[in-house]
């Protein structure tokens, strides 16, 4: 694998995300709005778990998809594969959404944490938000190519994620819930993190077909 090229990558998607910042204005905006209008209408205390999970998921949507569809949009999908293969690319695409979420919900999880007024492992809490963080992005990535030349391409990518996601949801919740109470769920991490490696796997063996 050219790591060098690879890397380059990584760091353009990167580079593009910080100066642009739509994406991850948008998604912040918009996880903060749920957060707040959550936080009003019902017990944040009780259901901040579930919260933070959807927040995660559809600000991720909103914040990674661009790295993917950016590529089709502007044409530039056939200048990258003269210099990698579509196997890196889509690796290289999955840690800068990756990377990408982990900035949000570092973002994103202080401000709900004080927003929620909750007290427990804030640091132990965000570690798990990560790790949920990961499937996730992964499965943006595999999915967000099917979608580039889609109308209302993120509500489109939101509806193709859900059967992906949604066996990600109880164990993304539990594992929350716990690390908030000062308690790792190992048993649930190491599900979402072989989740997200069956997905990265399926990515890489499907990527000729979507790239």
């Amino acid at each position: 694998m050219k790591r060098s090229e690879l890397l380059e990558l990584v760091k353009k998607d990167l580079k593009i995300e910080i100066r642009s910042k739509a994406g991850l204005n948008n998604a912040i905006l918009f996880a903060l709005t749920t957060a707040f209008l959550f936080s009003l209408s019902i017990d944040a205390k009780t259901f901040f778990a579930p919260i933070l999970v959807l927040v995660t998921l559809f600000s991720s949507i909103l914040a990674c998809s661009a790295t993917v569809t950016r590529e089709f949009e502007l044409e530039t999908i056939e200048a990258l594969k003269a210099s990698l293969s579509a196997q890196e690319i889509i690796t290289s695409k999955i840690i800068s959404n990756f990377l990408i979420v982990v900035s949000l919900v570092s973002i994103i999880a202080p401000i709900c944490y004080a927003l929620f007024n909750l007290e427990g492992n804030f640091f132990l809490l965000l570690t798990s938000l990560a790790i949920v963080a990961f499937p996730i992005s992964s499965a943006v990535t595999l999915l967000s190519p099917i979608s580039a030349f889609a109308k209302g391409k993120e509500a489109f990518l939101a509806v193709m994620l859900f059967p992906i996601i949604f066996p990600l949801i109880l164990p993304g919740i539990k594992l929350l819930n716990l690390a908030h109470n000062g308690v790792f769920d190992f048993f649930s991490a190491l599900f979402l993190l072989l989740y997200a490696g069956v997905v990265t796997t399926l990515a890489q063996l499907v990527s000729d077909h979507l790239l």
